[in-house]
C-alpha cells in the first residue's frame, strides 16, 4: 500500500471519486459498510458478499498496492488493534467519562489557539508570503491529515493565482521532491517533526535543490528541522489531536494574511 495513506482513507476515496470501475467502488462499499469483519474473512467470503468473484477482489487489493487479499486484511486487523491517535485516558474511558474528557479536550483546543495567536510573528508572516508570491513552484508535503489540511489550503491559494503542489502518499511526494525545480518554496506540515525523520530521502533532496522550507511545527529546535528557513509555530499541546485544530488555524492566518496584503498587487 502506498505509504502516507490510510486503508480507509483510500476505500473513502474510491468511494467519494470513483476510479473509472464501478465494481472498484462497490467493492470498496462493502468493505467499509464490513470494515470490522474483514480480518475474519477469507477471500471468497468477501467476493460473496460483493457479489464478484475472488479475483476480482485480488484485482482490488492490487489497485491499492497489496501483493495479496492476506496482506491487505492483516493490515485492516492492524488498524483495528492499534489506535496511536488517543491517550490512554480516551482509550480506555466508559460514557460516564466523556464530560470531562470532552471539557479537557475543549480547554486544550482553547490554550493551543491562544498559544499559537499569542507568538504570531508578523514579520516571520510577512516573509512567508513574500515567499508565496514571489515562488515559480510550491509543493506542500506532510504526512496523512497535513494533506487534508494541504487540500485545502491549495484551494484557497488556488483562487489567489497561487498552485500549492501535493503529493497524497509518500511515494508520490518523493516524486514531488525529485521533480519540483530548484529555488522552489516548500511547506512542511509536521506537528511533532515525524515528517522530517520519516522522510530524510525527500529533506535530502529539497536541500540540495536549495529549496525555502517552511515548517509548521511544534518543534523548534533540532537537527533536521534546522534545514528549514521558517518554522511557523503551532500548538502547546498534541496528546489527543487537538493539534489538528489549531493546524487548521494557523494555515488560516497564512491564508487571511496573504489575502490582505498580496491579493490586490
Amino acid at each position: 500500500m502506498p505509504k502516507g495513506i490510510s486503508i480507509m482513507s483510500q476505500l473513502l476515496s474510491i468511494v467519494n471519486y470513483g476510479d473509472g470501475k464501478e465494481v472498484n467502488v462497490d467493492i470498496a462499499k462493502t468493505i467499509l459498510q464490513n470494515y470490522h469483519k474483514i480480518p475474519e474473512l477469507t477471500i471468497f467470503d468477501l467476493a460473496d458478499l460483493c457479489y464478484v468473484s475472488s479475483s476480482s477482489i485480488t484485482r482490488f487489493v492490487r489497485t491499492l498496492g497489496y501483493d495479496s487479499y492476506k496482506q491487505f486484511k492483516n493490515d485492516i486487523d492492524n488498524t483495528l488493534t492499534i489506535d496511536v491517535d488517543y491517550s490512554k485516558r480516551i482509550n480506555m474511558a466508559t460514557a460516564e467519562d466523556l464530560k470531562p474528557i470532552y471539557q479537557r479536550y475543549t480547554e486544550n483546543v482553547i490554550e493551543n489557539i491562544q498559544f499559537t495567536f499569542e507568538h504570531i510573528d508578523y514579520r516571520q508572516l510577512n516573509r512567508v508570503c513574500e515567499m508565496i508570491y514571489q515562488a515559480k513552484e510550491i509543493a506542500l508535503f506532510g504526512l496523512e491529515y497535513a494533506n487534508y489540511v494541504g487540500i485545502h489550503f491549495q484551494n484557497k491559494m488556488a483562487s489567489l493565482n497561487r498552485l500549492i503542489q501535493l503529493g497524497v502518499s509518500d511515494e508520490k511526494q518523493l516524486e514531488l521532491a525529485k521533480n519540483i525545480a530548484p529555488h522552489s518554496l516548500v511547506f512542511i506540515i509536521s506537528l511533532e517533526g515525524s515528517f522530517f525523520y520519516r522522510n530524510t530521502e525527500i529533506i535530502d533532496i529539497l536541500t540540495e535543490k536549495e529549496c525555502k522550507i517552511v515548517a509548521i511545527s511544534m518543534i523548534t529546535v533540532g537537527k533536521l528541522i534546522s534545514a528549514c528557513d521558517e518554522v511557523i509555530l503551532c500548538n502547546k499541546t498534541n496528546s489527543n489531536t487537538e493539534g489538528r485544530i489549531t493546524l487548521m488555524y494557523t494555515i488560516e492566518l497564512i491564508i487571511i494574511y496573504y489575502y490582505i496584503n498580496y491579493s490586490h498587487i
